[in-house]
């Protein structure tokens, strides 16, 4: 899914890459939806003194689009059953993981999420809650939470009560999909964002409306949650380098240390110049899809870091 403001570059970048090994037509661009953006008091932003301003309609705009673009129909048409839903800005995705996807399965349930376990109280991070007993999974914002909600503890557990973190790697039946982009269409929820909106007068502070991509749980008669371990599943990119977290260069470091382990346990010995937890080697999707089958290929031999390891 893109945006009309990132569509063109990122059809262009595929088509440079010749689409990563896929065939054109493996791969279906499309765009998802954009709101106008209004001010504190309701008004409409101007771009220009002709054109309203408008936003991307968040990443749960990827429901309506799906449906708009009749892509759900499509899906159905190849035989598709199940869709892995996750976000580009996570580098350590399992692309289709097979044990997610068992799993899923095996419950039997209509949609289910990879969460990893908060590493802090206060991480800015949206939690999964049950509203009521027995009653569906939904995800809470981390904005939407007071102190007392942060920081309470579940006494049977010692743990945080809220301790799930959403993290984007979802997946749902596509039957489920089919049900509930009806559902969205009519409730037409929409969460507030604050941000510097571009217009006739600079840049001025508004609000876009956004859906976000966790609102189908509250919807789904049945959710899973499978718990991963952050170091191998998550590193997110959402600031510039510089910044003190969630960085390119944070999530390169996290995906080079992964694939450092990798290639120890399977037998192989690394060399470096710099000290090692700032650097290592990365293993080609080639070779290894999570670090299984690199004996062959590692058992024994030394690899000086940085570099990478291709069949």
């Amino acid at each position: 899914m893109t945006s009309p403001f990132t569509d063109e570059a990122t059809r262009k970048f595929f088509e440079r890459h010749r689409y990563f090994g896929l065939e054109p037509d493996q791969v279906t661009f499309f765009q998802q939806g954009t709101i106008p953006c209004v001010s504190a008091d309701g008004r409409f932003i101007m771009e220009t003194p002709y054109k309203v301003a408008r936003a991307p309609d968040g990443n749960g705009g990827v429901y309506a689009a799906l449906k708009s673009q009749r892509l759900l129909d499509d899906m159905a048409g190849r035989g598709v059953k199940y869709v892995d839903c996750y976000g580009v800005d996570n580098v350590l995705v399992r692309v289709a993981d097979p044990t997610f996807l068992g799993y899923f399965i095996d419950k039997g349930v209509s949609s289910a999420a990879k969460v990893v376990r908060k590493a802090y109280p206060q991480e800015k991070v949206g939690v999964f809650v049950q509203r009521g007993r027995g009653g569906p999974l939904s995800v809470v914002e981390y904005s939407e939470m007071d102190a007392a909600m942060t920081t309470e503890i579940n006494q049977g557990t010692g743990r945080l009560r809220y301790c799930w973190s959403n993290v984007c790697l979802h997946m749902f039946t596509l039957d489920f999909l089919n049900q509930v982009t009806n559902s969205l269409e009519k409730d037409s929820i929409y969460h507030l964002a604050e941000k510097k909106i571009p217009s006739i007068h600079g840049y001025t502070a508004g609000l876009k409306l956004e859906q976000f991509i966790f609102d189908v749980f509250t919807y789904s008669p049945s959710t899973a949650l499978f718990e991963i371990l952050r170091e191998e599943e998550f590193a997110p990119v959402k600031n510039a380098n510089g910044a003190t977290y969630d960085t390119p260069d944070s999530a390169r470091l996290m995906l080079l240390r992964l694939h450092s382990r990798w290639v120890v346990a399977a037998g192989g010995f690394l060399t470096h110049s710099v000290p090692l937890y700032m650097t290592g080697v990365e293993v080609s999707p080639l070779s290894s899809y999570a670090g299984e089958n690199l004996e062959a290929i590692c058992r024994g031999r030394t690899f000086h870091a940085p570099s990478e390891i291709s069949f």
